[in-house]
């Protein structure tokens, strides 16, 4: 079975920001000060179906 990632760390660095995880949610693939930017890193770095969230 899968190891299961600890969200809480790992997002921990980008308090106040929006943050594209990859499909399995194991890694960030994009962060920015808007959905858009954070979903355009995700895009450069090939990740087809990006989970997108807001960082309290």
């Amino acid at each position: 079975m899968a190891e299961k990632t600890d969200l809480r760390e790992l997002l921990k660095p980008y308090s106040d920001k929006w943050v594209a995880l990859s499909e399995d949610s194991s890694k960030v693939v994009g962060v920015g000060d808007t959905p858009k930017k954070a979903l355009e890193q995700a895009s450069s770095r090939s990740e087809k179906n990006p989970i997108l969230t807001r960082v309290p």
